[in-house]
């Protein structure tokens, strides 16, 4: 784009034999003119077109409409008035030269997107390069593009993903990788910053154990503190019903019996008391962890977490062949 940007400037207002004809309109083209190079482009094009209106035979006059439209990211007017312009003219190679280009790039879906991201069409490229992403899935640019659409909408959550799988299909854009890291870091900065919602986690873990793990993204955890707590439930369980069935034995137990008659209903007796006093004991820890820990590692609050960072309405993160890069300025593809 820069090398159309150097080319139009040779050829804008290049002395052509057809100029005006009409005093009157000489001075239109020249006060537009002026504006252009004031980059006034609307009030140039109002000039431009007072001048064609007295003579509508000027080729420079309707290149430098073009050249209007090209500088407010139209470029499918700028390549019709251009056109214009070779018919009156059809000598003027540099501008065949960018006629040429400018008809190449409208066909390619890629450079639809660019100039629409470069016109803050944030939507609509994101759109574009979705499209172009679909259909050619190993674009690294597409991938690159859509994230820097994500990011300039305030989404950086999808811009971060945008971004990795453009690393993955390009792992040597050094440039990108390093402005992932910074956001990496900046999202984590941002995360811990913010209050953790621990009311959510806790009630789940509250009412089964191992949900508020889930929660917050523990699976793993979850479920091996579920999974405890369930077998020291049964065992509870388990060990208070024999441990019942075999006091009442031994309680029903008459005199004249042997011992051993005695000790086979006393000792299960006194062997799961102790299993079940053990298994409750650690049955209350662990609830008691599972709570603790469903606080501690609360997420934070996702009403805030999920706001969008909002950016600077004139910073732009400019797509490059190696990489991005912040600007104050719109950015060049």
């Amino acid at each position: 784009m820069r090398v159309f940007r150097y080319l139009i400037l040779v050829i804008l207002f290049h002395p052509l034999h057809l100029a005006a004809d009409s005093p009157v309109a000489a001075q239109w083209y020249a006060a537009g003119s002026k504006l252009y190079y004031q980059k006034q482009y609307d009030q140039a094009l109002q000039d431009f077109a007072y001048s064609l209106r007295l003579d509508n035979r000027q080729a420079a006059a309707y290149q430098a409409v073009g050249s209007c439209y090209y500088a407010k990211n139209q470029p499918a007017l700028a390549l019709r008035y251009y056109q214009y312009s070779l018919q009156l003219n059809p000598s003027n190679a540099p501008l065949q030269a960018l006629v040429t280009r400018l008809s190449a790039s409208q066909n390619d879906p890629l450079a639809t997107a660019n100039q629409e991201y470069q016109s803050r069409q944030y939507s609509q490229a994101l759109a574009a390069y979705q499209g172009v992403s679909a259909q050619q899935p190993q674009n690294a640019k597409a991938f690159q593009g859509a994230g820097n659409c994500q990011y300039a909408l305030g989404d950086m959550t999808a811009a971060l993903a945008s971004y990795k799988q453009a690393l993955a299909l390009n792992p040597n854009n050094q440039a990108l990788a390093d402005f992932v890291t910074r956001m990496n870091a900046a999202q984590t900065a941002k995360l811990n910053a913010m209050p953790k919602d621990w009311a959510q986690p806790l009630w789940r873990s509250a009412i089964l154990p191992g949900w508020g793990q889930g929660y917050n993204g523990q699976s793993t955890k979850g479920w091996i503190l579920g999974g405890t707590e369930l077998v020291l439930a049964v065992t509870t369980i388990s060990t208070d019903l024999i441990g019942t069935q075999a006091e009442n034995k031994y309680l029903g137990l008459g005199a004249g019996l042997s011992q051993g008659a005695y000790n086979s209903p006393y000792d299960t007796w006194s062997e799961m008391a102790n299993i079940n006093h053990i298994a409750y004991i650690a049955f209350g820890l662990v609830y008691a962890y599972t709570l603790i820990d469903a606080v501690v590692n609360a997420r934070p609050d996702q009403a805030m977490a999920e706001m969008p960072s909002l950016l600077p309405s004139n910073m732009q993160v400019a797509l490059l062949d190696h990489g991005v890069q912040m600007r104050w300025k719109v950015a060049e593809f």
